[in-house]
């Protein structure tokens, strides 16, 4: 098969519309499942192909994750070229700018020494250093204004991070910004970046915006790729009208929609798309599944959370196997699966908030199952992970940076780095820093000790996530975006919850529902939606009611389950005896 057929086998009609489409702006409406990835990365084989230089293409998305499957899909396709080109999240980009441009070694502040930094600068509590931080973050993102009495504390705070050649997370895209601010380097960077394809557009917030704005130039050959039905990301200033307006901010843009979902069945597939066709802020979009119609939604009603995680456990055991005290208590409610092939991977269970997680791990832990919480090994490897860097950073200040490769690997510099210091092999933190280490290697990084520790820095909660690993995923419903499993349950699917107790206004509202949708259509096979009639929820018990958007899914699309309270053995009197 020749190169020109591989990039082309296999796709649709519309996936292969928007892998031709080289000149000028280009958006790309692509619904869950319907191949998103897989276009993106033919669509720079292709350009490849057409005589493009590598160096030429830039492809951004908005985690680590992300970008690690789409490299991975690009070199299988084009071998070691595929190194050449820049596949990454907007903050390595911006680093990258930023390692171009400033002309000396620079270290990125974690969010912890920059609370260290203010604390220190202006005498306050770490709370209070936490809100500061927080306000001149959303200063750097366009978010919201500094206020006046803000202003001083921030060139205050700039100015010792430039007295200790450091930036902080936010640089990485304001600095970049600053700096093609300057119509020379400006140009520069336009002969550089040809071709620019931005992924999950519908997230950027408006740094990020401007960020591209300047990268494209006015009607350049960029490429928008994304959903605004999965625009869930407005409390970090994401807007959504960004990729509503992107035919108006670039001339002659050319709109195609991916519209055939390999991934759920149609059952799934039309109930998720009732709901959201309740939110008015989206593009009309008709999304046909390539799959049969499948088995009806589970909506099931639970006395509370702790009968939620007992059923959700029950439900995986009868597909798998299992023999905890669940299984054998309810055996003879279990369906026949005994045909189907389910391994633990197969399996997700989503909620809304991390307090509802707790409950749902007691099921697990009591029941046997493997089982891996999203951001969990992330949050726990935190303070040690700060504390290897504190000391990686301490070791770069004191060596020449550059590193002869060709007999010094990143790896070996590591152990030298912390050698002496009470981290040993085994630790949590320890373990991952060298898996990454050695994962650098492999890759197109820079040569430095600083360069390791700052993409190091960039590591998010996200990137915990295991695809090898044989066990059940639980995660929040902002982790699940970008994941799929053949069975899915939803937990917590109640007023309160979905949407949260604290939307209000029609764009929160919708924003919850777009949400929901993102958690609907993680499923592949099956779907479950459960919602307790009481659950006890940052210390307070109390009655629940469904989710107004569960009214939103026809009933032909759902089966109705209730589980029943539980029957309380009353206490018998003791017999006298005499």
């Amino acid at each position: 098969m020749s190169s020109e057929e591989l990039i082309f086998n296999g796709l649709n009609t519309s996936q292969k519309e928007a892998v031709i489409a080289q000149e000028g702006p280009l958006l790309v409406v692509a619904g869950p499942g319907t191949g998103k990835t897989l276009t993106i990365v033919r669509k720079i084989a292709h350009l490849v192909e057409g005589g493009v230089s590598p160096e030429h293409i830039v492809a951004v998305t908005f985690t680590n994750r992300a970008a690690k499957e789409m490299r991975e899909r690009a070199e299988a396709l084009l071998g070691q070229i595929a190194h050449r080109i820049f596949i990454g999240t907007f903050h390595m980009l911006g680093l990258k700018i930023l390692r171009d441009n400033v002309p000396y070694d620079f270290l990125l502040c974690t969010r912890n020494e920059q609370d260290d930094l203010i604390k220190k600068a202006f005498g306050v509590s770490v709370t209070k250093a936490r809100a500061i931080a927080e306000s001149i973050s959303r200063a750097k993102n366009f978010v919201e204004p500094l206020r006046d009495e803000m202003k001083d504390i921030f060139d205050r705070y700039q100015a010792a991070l430039i007295e200790n050649h450091a930036f902080d997370f936010d640089d990485l895209i304001l600095q970049p910004i600053g700096i093609l601010s300057d119509s020379e380097l400006l140009d520069r960077y336009g002969k550089r970046f040809k071709h620019i394809i931005v992924d999950e557009y519908q997230d950027i917030n408006p740094a990020q915006y401007r960020f591209v704005r300047l990268l494209a130039g006015g009607s350049g050959c960029i490429c928008a790729v994304g959903d605004p039905d999965q625009a869930i990301y407005a409390f970090r200033g994401a807007d959504v009208t960004n990729f509503l307006n992107f035919e108006k901010d670039f001339i002659d843009t050319k709109q195609i929609t991916l519209t055939e979902n390999y991934r759920s069945t149609g059952t799934i597939l039309h109930a998720s798309n009732m709901v959201v066709k309740n939110n008015t802020l989206r593009i009309e979009k008709e999304i046909s599944p390539v799959r049969q119609a499948g088995s009806r939604i589970t909506v099931v009603s639970v006395p509370d959370e702790r009968a939620e995680g007992e059923f959700i456990v029950h439900e995986i055991e009868a597909r798998i196997g299992g023999t905890s005290h669940y299984n054998l208590l309810n055996a003879k409610q279990s369906g026949d699966f005994a045909d189907t092939s389910y391994s633990f991977a197969d399996f997700a269970i989503i909620y809304r908030t991390n307090a509802q997680g707790a409950a749902i791990e007691e099921a697990f832990q009591a029941s046997g199952i493997p089982y891996q919480v999203i951001g969990g090994r992330f949050a726990s490897r935190k303070k040690d992970m700060a504390e290897i860097i504190s000391h990686l950073k301490a070791y770069a200040g004191r060596i020449d940076e550059t590193l002869p490769k060709e007999n010094t690997s990143m790896k070996e510099l590591l152990e030298k780095a912390l050698e002496g210091q009470d981290i040993h092999d085994g630790d949590c933190s320890y373990e991952f820093i060298k898996q990454f280490a050695a994962l650098y290697e492999t890759g197109n990084a820079a040569k430095t000790l600083n360069d390791f520790i700052n993409e190091l820095g960039l590591i998010t909660p996200q990137d915990d996530f295991d695809p090898r690993a044989d066990a059940v995923t639980l995660m929040t419903l902002h982790m699940a975006k970008g994941l799929e499993f053949r069975v899915v349950f939803i937990a917590g699917v109640e007023d309160g919850l979905l949407p949260y107790s604290a939307s209000g206004t029609s764009d929160e509202v919708e924003e919850e529902r777009r949400l929901f949708y993102v958690g609907m259509t993680r499923a592949k096979d099956e779907l479950f939606l459960a919602h307790a009639r009481t659950r006890a929820l940052f210390g307070k018990a109390g009655a629940r009611t469904p989710s107004p958007f569960l009214r939103e899914i026809p009933e032909e699309f759902i089966e109705r389950k209730v589980i029943p309270d539980r029957v309380r053995k009353r206490e018998g009197k003791q017999m006298e005896l005499f």
